[in-house]
C-alpha cells in the first residue's frame, strides 16, 4: 500500500459554505451545462482543489451512465424541453469519461498536499491557472507520389503511416489498453485525414520506470521515422516546384490525376497556361526567374524536432504528466509551463 493510499479525504475537511458549493455547482451541471464536459472543465477552475475534488467524485456518482438512463427512461426531466434532454442524452458519455479522468488524478493531487501539509488552508493553486491542452501535434510527413515512383519503390517500400501506427501499438501495447492507444494516437499525430481536436487525455500509468523506457523507445522510432519523411518530403517539394517551374516558363502545366489508390497519375496531357490561370501560380517569364524560384526553394526546410516538442503530446495525454506541473509549480509559482516541459523531456524520456 501507497502512502497516498493511506491518505483518506472527507467531505467533512470542506466547510459548509464549501459543501454547498460543490452540490449547487452538480446542480447547475446539469441544469444549465447539460452535462457538456467543455463548460464544465472551464467552470470547474473557480473552485479549490478539494471542492473540484468532490465535485468530481460526486458527479460521477450522481451522474453515472446508469442514473442518466434511469431518468431519461422514467422520463424525470420535468421543465426540461425535447432538445435539452437530446444534449443530455448526448452528452452524458463524454460527461462521465472526462469526470472519472479528473477525479482520478484531483484526488491523486489532494492526497499527495494533505499527506505534505495535513491540511488544505494553505493550498492555493497559481494565480490564473487552467489547465488546458496544448495546441500542438507531432507531424507525420509523406510526399505524394505518383504510380510509377510507387512502382519503383515495391522492392524496397518505404515507411508509411499504417507502419509507424502499427509500432505505436507495439510498442504502448503493454501499458495502454487498445482504445487508449487509438486516442493517444489520434490525439498526438499530425495527419491529413484526423478530424479530432486536440483535447486533455486521462490516461494512467501503472509503473513510471516502464513508462520512461516506453516513452524512450517511442520517441526514437518516431524521430527515425520522421527524419526520412522530413528528407523524402523536402526533396519532393523541390523536385515538383522545380518541374512546376519549368511548366510554367512553357506556359504548360501537365495534367494529373488521382487514381483509386490515391496515387498520383501523369495523364501525358497538358494545360493551356492562360493569363486568368496563371493568376493562381508564381511568375516566371524567363530562365533568370526560374534560377531565382529554385534558390528560394532549396531555402525550404521542415521544423526539427526535439524532446521537448515530444513532452508537449505526453502532457496532453497522461494524467501524472499534468499532475507534476501542478504539484512543480504550487512549489515555485514562477515555474513556466516551457520550462517544466523541458524537465519532462529529460525525467520522462529516458533509459
Amino acid at each position: 500500500m501507497s502512502r497516498n493510499d493511506r491518505t483518506i479525504l472527507e467531505l467533512t475537511e470542506l466547510s459548509l459554505e464549501s459543501v454547498a458549493k460543490v452540490f449547487n455547482f452538480l446542480e447547475n451541471v446539469l441544469k444549465d451545462y447539460l452535462l457538456e464536459i467543455d463548460t464544465f472543465e472551464t467552470e470547474l477552475q473557480k473552485y479549490s482543489l478539494l471542492e473540484q475534488y468532490f465535485i468530481c467524485e460526486y458527479g460521477s456518482i450522481y451522474y453515472s451512465k446508469q442514473k442518466i438512463n434511469s431518468l431519461l427512461k422514467s422520463r424525470s426531466f420535468n421543465g426540461y424541453e425535447d432538445f435539452q434532454i437530446r444534449f443530455i442524452e448526448e452528452n452524458a458519455d463524454n460527461f462521465i469519461k472526462g469526470v472519472e479522468g479528473m477525479r482520478e488524478s484531483l484526488k491523486k493531487l489532494a492526497k499527495n498536499h494533505k499527506r505534505k501539509y495535513g491540511d488544505f488552508t494553505t493550498f492555493k493553486l497559481p494565480d490564473g491557472f487552467i489547465e488546458e491542452p496544448i495546441d500542438f501535434r507531432l507531424p507525420l510527413y509523406f510526399a505524394v507520389e505518383d504510380a510509377r515512383d510507387f512502382e519503383k519503390r515495391l522492392g524496397n517500400k518505404l515507411k508509411t503511416k499504417s507502419d509507424f501506427k502499427q509500432e505505436v501499438y507495439t510498442i504502448l501495447g503493454d501499458i495502454l489498453q487498445e482504445e487508449d492507444i487509438q486516442l493517444f494516437f489520434d490525439n498526438s499525430f499530425a495527419y491529413s485525414t484526423n478530424p479530432y481536436p486536440i483535447i486533455l487525455l486521462y490516461l494512467t500509468i501503472n509503473k513510471k520506470t516502464e513508462f520512461k523506457k516506453k516513452m524512450l523507445q517511442l520517441y526514437t522510432s518516431y524521430s527515425n521515422y520522421y527524419l526520412r519523411g522530413k528528407s523524402q518530403y523536402e526533396n519532393y517539394y523541390i523536385e515538383y516546384h522545380s518541374d512546376l517551374a519549368e511548366q510554367i516558363k512553357n506556359k504548360k502545366i501537365k495534367k494529373t490525376v488521382l487514381n483509386s489508390e490515391g496515387l498520383l497519375v501523369d495523364t501525358g496531357e497538358f494545360i493551356e497556361l492562360t493569363e486568368p490561370r496563371s493568376h493562381f501560380y508564381p511568375k516566371i517569364k524567363d530562365k533568370e526567374d526560374k534560377q531565382r524560384f529554385i534558390k528560394e526553394l532549396k531555402l525550404f526546410r521542415l521544423p526539427e524536432i526535439t524532446k521537448e516538442d515530444f513532452a508537449k503530446i505526453l502532457y496532453n495525454s497522461f494524467v501524472h504528466i499534468r499532475e507534476g506541473y501542478v504539484e512543480d509549480t504550487i512549489e515555485n509559482p514562477e515555474l513556466s509551463l516551457e520550462q517544466y516541459l523541458k524537465k519532462v523531456s529529460t525525467e520522462s524520456i529516458r533509459n
